[in-house]
C-alpha cells in the first residue's frame, strides 16, 4: 500500500511540487518512495526524482514523465499508456514497460532498459540522427518563442522578481512615503521569504542590511561598505546610493565618505550632469539622494536639485524607467514637494508596475532580448520567417534619434544594445540604413584609447563583452579594421590574462569566451586558448558551469557549444554530450531553466527568461548551421 505522506508531497504535480519533492529526495536519500497503485493519470511529473521509487501497479496514463529520473524504479504492472518518457532515465528499472500512444522506446537523450546507456556514456550517434535530435529541440524552442512574441514583434518578458527592488520599496515606504505602505502587505511577505544574493560581496552586504531593516520594527543594522570592492569605480555609485539612504534614515554605517563628503560629491556631479553625459536615472538618483541628505531649510542647492529631479522624470511618471531611481525620487519628492503632480505621477507609476502577486521586478529589456534572440537564431530554419520579420521591424522602430539603441524602449542609447541590434538586423535596405546610423553612433562613442564603454559616463570602465560586440558590429557593417584594431589588441591581452576574460553584464565565463573569441576570430591564438579551456572545463553531465567549479547551466552550455562549433565536428563527444545535456534540461514547453545572473545594476544579478532562452539556444542553432552543406572548414584547436 502506498505511503500517504509520499503521495501528498507530490500533490497534483507541476513545478512547485517538483521543487519540493526533489529537495526532499536530496535531504532523505535513504527513503524509498512507496507509490504502489497510485493514480497519476495526466499529471505533470516531468523532471521529478523518482529514483528507486515503487510504482508497481500504479496508473500513469498520459502522464508527463519527460526527463524524470526513474533509475532503479519498480514499474511492475504499472500502466504507462500514453505516458511521455522523452529524456527519462530508466536505467535498471524493473518491469516490462509497454506504452501506447507516445513511444516509451529508446529516444535520443532518454535512458531505456535492456542495457541502453546514458547519453554521456554512449558512443557518438550517427550524424544524421544527431541533426534530427538537434532539430527536434530547436523546434520546441522556436514554438516557445512563437507563444512569447508580442504583437509588435518584440519578446517582452519581464525578469523574475528579486529581493533588491522589493526590500527597497519597503524601506522607502517605512522611512519616507506613508502613501505606499498600504500596498506592501504582499511585498513584505515575499521579501521576508526571499534570499539575499551571495554571488558577490557588494550585493550580499547591501541586501543583508536591507534584510535587517525590513525584518525589524526598530532597525539598528549597520551598513558596512568598508570592503575594498566598494571602492572600485564600477561599484562606487551603488555604494553611494545605499550609503546616502542609510545616512538619511539614521542607520549606523561603516566605511565610505562622510555625510558632508557625500553631499558635496552628489552636488558636484549633479551640477556637471550636462557635460558628463549622465543617464536620466543617474541624474535623478543624484538629485534625490542629495535632497534626502539636505537640511530641512530650502537653499539654492536644494532648489537646483529639485529642478533637476523634475526634469529627469519620464512621461511614464518614472525616472528613467528604473525602480531604484523612481523609489528614491518618490522619497525626495515626498519630503520636498508632496502635493506636486510629479509625486503623484511617480507613485502611480510604481503602483501600476507591481505584478499581480504584489511584487516588483527590475526593468524589462525588450530591445536587448529581441536583438539577442535574433542574433542567436540567425538562419534558423525552425523559426518562422514571419517571426523574424516582426522582430526586425520592432528593432527598426526602436532605434533612437542618435542612431543607437537602448536595452528597452524610452531610455538613452547604450553601446552594447546598439551593437547587438546591428548584429541582429538583416542585410536588407532598411537594415543597412539603420545599421549605418548605428555604425556612426559607435564610431562617435569610441574612447580616446580606442575602446567602448557601456554607458557614456566617465566612471564606466570598458568591458570585454561590450568591446567585443562593438568590433563585431562594425566589422559586419563595413568599418575598416584599422578603426577597431586597438580594441582587438586590448581584448587579446585580456583573454591571455590569468583566469581569462570576463563579461561585465553576465556572470558566465563561456559567454565572455564566445564574444571575445568571435571578435578576435576563431584562428586567433587567444581564441583557440579560450576554446581549449572550455573543452577542459566541461562538467561530467555534459554541460558547462557559469563560473569554474559551479553546477552546469543551460545558458553557459549554449555559449560554450556555440564557440566550439568552430573547432569540433558535430559528432565529437564533447559536442554530443553538450547537445544531450541541453535536450535533457529543456522544459516541456520548450524553454530552459536558469540561473542566468545578468547584472543590473552591476553587480546585482537578475534572471531574464528570454535571455536564458537566447544563450541556451545559441549553441544548438550553431550546431544546426555547422551541419549544412557545404560544411564550414573547422579551425585547428
Amino acid at each position: 500500500m502506498a505511503d500517504r505522506s509520499h503521495v501528498e508531497q507530490i500533490g497534483d504535480g507541476g513545478p512547485t511540487a517538483r521543487s519540493m519533492w526533489n529537495q526532499w529526495r536530496k535531504d532523505n536519500p535513504d527513503i524509498r518512495p512507496d507509490l504502489t497503485g497510485v493514480r497519476f493519470d495526466g499529471f505533470d511529473l516531468s523532471r521529478f526524482d523518482f529514483s528507486g521509487a515503487d510504482f508497481s501497479r500504479a496508473s500513469l496514463l498520459d502522464t508527463n514523465l519527460r526527463d524524470a529520473r526513474l533509475t532503479g524504479a519498480d514499474l511492475t504492472g504499472a500502466d504507462l499508456t500514453g505516458a511521455d518518457l522523452t529524456g527519462a532515465d530508466l536505467t535498471d528499472v524493473t518491469g516490462n514497460i509497454k506504452a501506447q500512444g507516445k513511444s516509451a522506446e529508446a529516444q535520443t537523450g532518454a535512458v531505456m532498459p535492456d542495457g541502453a546507456r546514458h547519453a554521456e556514456e554512449s558512443p557518438c550517434p550517427k550524424n544524421e540522427d544527431l541533426q534530427h535530435h538537434v532539430r527536434r529541440v530547436l523546434r520546441r524552442a522556436c514554438a516557445h518563442l512563437a507563444q512569447a512574441q508580442s504583437a509588435d514583434g518584440a519578446w517582452r518578458v519581464p525578469p523574475s522578481p528579486r529581493f533588491l527592488e522589493n526590500a527597497l520599496a519597503c524601506l522607502i515606504a517605512d522611512a519616507f512615503v506613508p502613501e505606499l505602505r498600504p500596498h506592501l502587505r504582499a511585498t513584505r511577505r515575499w521579501v521576508q521569504a526571499a534570499p539575499v544574493q551571495k554571488h558577490h560581496e557588494v550585493p550580499r552586504l547591501i541586501e543583508s542590511w536591507l534584510q535587517g531593516w525590513v525584518g525589524s520594527t526598530a532597525p539598528t543594522a549597520t551598513l558596512d561598505v568598508s570592503h575594498p570592492l566598494f571602492s572600485e569605480p564600477v561599484f562606487c555609485d551603488r555604494r553611494n546610493f545605499f550609503l546616502a539612504l542609510a545616512l538619511a534614515v539614521g542607520a549606523p554605517v561603516r566605511g565610505g565618505p562622510s555625510r558632508e563628503e557625500l553631499q558635496a560629491q552628489l552636488l558636484e556631479r549633479l551640477r556637471a550632469r550636462q557635460t558628463v553625459r549622465l543617464k536620466r536615472w543617474s541624474g535623478a538618483e543624484l538629485a534625490a539622494l542629495f535632497l534626502l541628505l539636505a537640511d530641512e531649510a530650502p537653499s539654492a542647492d536644494t532648489v537646483e536639485a529639485l529642478k533637476a529631479l523634475r526634469e529627469a522624470q519620464s512621461t511614464s511618471g518614472s525616472f528613467g524607467e528604473q525602480m531604484g531611481a523612481t523609489l528614491v525620487a518618490l522619497a525626495a519628492l515626498r519630503r520636498w514637494d508632496p502635493t506636486s503632480e510629479a509625486f503623484a505621477r511617480a507613485l502611480d507609476f510604481l503602483l501600476h508596475e507591481r505584478t499581480t502577486a504584489g511584487v516588483w521586478c527590475f526593468s524589462p529589456a525588450e530591445v536587448w532580448d529581441t536583438a539577442l534572440l535574433c542574433r542567436a537564431l540567425e538562419g534558423c530554419e525552425d523559426l518562422e520567417p514571419a517571426m523574424f520579420e516582426r522582430a526586425w521591424s520592432f528593432l527598426l522602430r526602436a532605434q533612437n534619434e542618435d542612431g543607437g539603441w537602448s536595452y528597452r524602449e524610452g531610455v538613452e542609447s547604450d553601446t552594447d544594445t546598439t551593437s547587438m541590434a546591428m548584429l541582429a538586423l538583416p542585410r536588407t535596405d532598411a537594415g543597412t540604413s539603420a545599421s549605418g546610423l548605428g555604425r556612426a553612433y559607435l564610431e562617435r562613442m569610441q574612447t580616446p584609447a580606442g575602446l567602448w564603454l557601456t554607458w557614456q559616463s566617465r566612471d564606466d570602465p570598458p568591458a570585454e563583452d561590450v568591446v567585443a560586440h562593438a568590433i563585431l558590429a562594425l566589422r559586419k557593417w563595413g568599418t575598416v579594421p584599422a578603426f577597431w584594431a586597438p580594441a582587438g589588441e586590448w581584448l587579446a591581452l585580456r583573454a591571455r590574462q590569468e583566469g581569462g576574460c570576463r563579461a561585465h553584464w553576465y556572470n558566465i565565463d563561456s559567454y565572455a569566451s564566445h564574444e571575445v573569441g568571435l571578435a578576435l576570430g576563431p584562428s586567433h591564438d587567444s581564441t583557440r586558448h579560450l576554446a581549449r579551456e572550455l573543452v577542459e572545463r566541461q562538467n561530467p553531465d555534459g554541460g558547462w558551469p557559469p563560473t569554474q567549479g559551479a553546477a552546469s547551466s543551460a545558458a553557459a552550455t549554449g555559449m560554450a557549444l556555440a564557440l566550439l562549433t568552430f573547432y569540433l565536428p558535430n559528432e565529437h563527444l564533447c559536442v554530443t554530450r553538450a547537445i544531450h545535456y541541453l535536450a535533457e534540461l529543456q522544459e516541456p514547453g520548450g524553454s530552459w531553466p536558469g540561473p542566468l545572473q545578468m547584472y543590473g545594476p552591476r553587480p546585482f544579478a537578475i534572471d531574464y527568461p528570454m535571455q536564458i532562452h537566447a544563450l541556451s539556444v545559441h549553441g544548438l542553432a550553431a550546431v544546426a548551421r555547422a551541419s549544412r552543406t557545404p560544411p564550414r572548414p573547422l579551425t585547428e584547436l
